[in-house]
Formats: structure tokens, sequence, C-alpha cells
């Protein structure tokens, strides 16, 4: 039985073009629909050439989110960052995106208990990933999570596409 204080959490989000989610997001099969959503047509140019800054994006956006929803933003976490970047390196060229147990970065980044991740491999603006994020259950669950207090983002080329990995901690 795992430790109660030490719960993961994580999404997926699978090669997005133009942007598509799939339900196997946050503990048992949630069983909803699968939202998709267009890229925004006034978004202006995608920053897929300049992954730290669509990172960045994808932040800002998760703590308006928050925000929206009453909440504090989420601080930016180093050991966060480098566990998403690890994350999304792992990934580059799988045909799949797959979570590892979250465990490991919850060792890496104690005095952390909590950890959640989603996951994203697209060409969309960060406003449409984050929108179609939160039209999913489980993925909207991770960035309105009153307990996660932290993250990072990780974001590599895979072809051209951008595969980013958003990792939540919390207490």
């Amino acid at each position: 039985m795992p430790d109660p204080h030490m719960r993961w959490r994580h999404c997926l989000v699978a090669s997005l073009l133009p942007l598509l989610l799939l339900p196997a997001c946050g503990g048992p099969q949630d069983g909803a629909g699968v939202p998709t959503g267009e890229p925004s047509a006034t978004a202006g140019p995608t920053r897929t050439s300049d992954p730290a800054a669509y990172a960045a994006d994808l932040i800002e956006l998760t703590n308006e989110t928050r925000e929206e929803e009453g909440l504090p933003g989420l601080k930016r976490s180093d050991c966060a960052e480098t566990a998403a970047l690890e994350r999304a390196h792992a990934l580059v060229g799988q045909g799949e995106l797959v979570h590892a147990p979250m465990t490991p970065v919850i060792d890496q980044c104690a005095p952390a208990t909590t950890a959640a991740e989603n996951l994203v491999n697209s060409t969309a603006q960060p406003i449409d990933v984050v929108k179609a994020w939160l039209g999913s259950p489980g993925h909207r669950a991770n960035i309105i999570d009153p307990d996660l207090t932290e993250i990072g983002i990780g974001c590599v080329p895979d072809g051209v596409k951008l595969l980013c990995s958003q990792v939540f901690l919390g207490p």
C-alpha cells in the first residue's frame, strides 16, 4: 500500500495536430469524452522554435487559469523543471507518450510529497494546449489542484513538434 502522504497523478496528452487529448488521465479512467481544439486563429505564430519561451508561455497561461479559479499561482521550481526536461527528453521519438511513475520525481524534489504531470507533443499555440488541457477533467484537475504549489515545464524539439512535460509539485 502506498504511503498516503505520497500521492501522484499524471495525465497524458498524445501527439497534437491540430490538438487532441486522450482520456487517459488522473488515476482511474474517467470515461470522459475526447476533447479537441483547433489552433486559435488569433494567437499569432507559434513559438516552437524557442522551447524555453513556449514553456514560459505554458506556465503563464497555467497560472492565469489558477488565478481565475481563485487559486494562487504556481511557483517555478528548478527541481520540477529538471524532472520535466528529463521526462521530455526520454519521450522524444516515441510514437506514444507514456508516463513513468512520479515517485522518483517526488524523491528527487524532496520535501515534495505530491507530483503530477501533463504531457503534450504539438505544434499548437500554448493557449490552445492549455485550453485543451482544461477541457479534459484529469488535466484540468492537475492545473487547478490547490495542493499543487510548484511547477516546472521542460520542452524539447521532437521533429517539427515540441514535446513538453508539465510537472507539478506539492508539499
